[in-house]
């Protein structure tokens, strides 16, 4: 399977060419943004300004390779990383970066943190907001809604990130994550790397009830493979029974850190 096999699977025989063109630019574009917030937030000029701020660290220290440790937020990485996305954007647009061909149009994007879903049961405290929303202006298709979670065990895949208030929530028949075909999961790990997080989601999509199906894709010239789920879409009424949803790692440090 790749995107193209599953926008073609789910077009009911009309040609799917420019619609995934489009949403493998936006999804390109998305990454490298999400790449480059990372590398900033994790910076030391980066971590000595976040760490200062209240909110940075969870309430409740985690006992991580037999030492307590301060583990950062959840909310508080995604607003950084949100923060940061929308600076690059600005400094790619007002040409403070080396110019860069693959990310024209990106002063399109806008980003954003805690954005209400269009289809929901409550507002407010109970709107159960989206963790991050990278958007196209004027545009109806390319919304990208991500839900963010912190992994620091096994055990958390099972009982967040998979769960009703993780992947789960794409397949909500009142309240689904997105309305659109593509969205993405983002998992903050501060115990063991990228490439040890992304075999164990692998391994547990495939192994949950019943069975998600994954694959591997390049987007565009991106140097390494995005992990992919198929996952079910209960919208009644719905042409499409799926939901597109890619899988990222990003590395954080707890205090002290949990790696040594």
């Amino acid at each position: 399977m790749t995107i193209a096999g599953f926008f073609s699977a789910h077009a009911g025989g009309a040609d799917q060419t420019a619609r995934i063109l489009v949403w493998e630019q936006m999804l390109y574009q998305a990454m490298r943004l999400l790449e480059e917030a990372h590398r900033r937030v994790c910076s030391p000029d980066g971590q000595e300004q976040l760490r200062k701020l209240d909110g940075w660290w969870r309430e409740t220290k985690s006992r991580l390779n037999g030492k307590p440790c301060l583990v950062p937020s959840e909310e508080a990485i995604s607003e950084a990383l949100c923060t940061e996305m929308e600076k690059i954007r600005d400094e790619i647009v007002l040409k403070k970066l080396p110019a860069d061909a693959t990310m024209a149009g990106v002063d399109m994007l806008a980003v954003a943190s805690e954005q209400p879903r269009k289809i929901k049961t409550g507002i407010g405290k109970h709107s159960k907001p989206t963790d991050i929303r990278i958007y196209r202006l004027n545009s109806e298709k390319l919304d990208l809604r991500i839900e963010a979670k912190v992994v620091l065990r096994n055990a958390d895949l099972k009982n967040s990130y998979l769960s009703g208030n993780g992947l789960k929530r794409f397949s909500d028949p009142k309240e689904p994550y997105t309305d659109h075909e593509i969205g993405g999961m983002v998992a903050y790990s501060v115990t063991d790397d990228k490439a040890t997080w992304l075999t164990r989601i692998d391994d547990a999509l495939r192994a949950s009830t019943p069975p998600v199906p994954t694959f591997r894709h390049h987007i565009q010239t991106s140097p390494d493979e995005t992990l992919f789920s198929r996952v079910p879409y209960a919208i009644t009424t719905s042409l499409r029974n799926e939901v597109l949803v890619f899988h990222v790692v990003l590395e954080f440090m707890c205090e002290p850190d949990a790696r040594t």
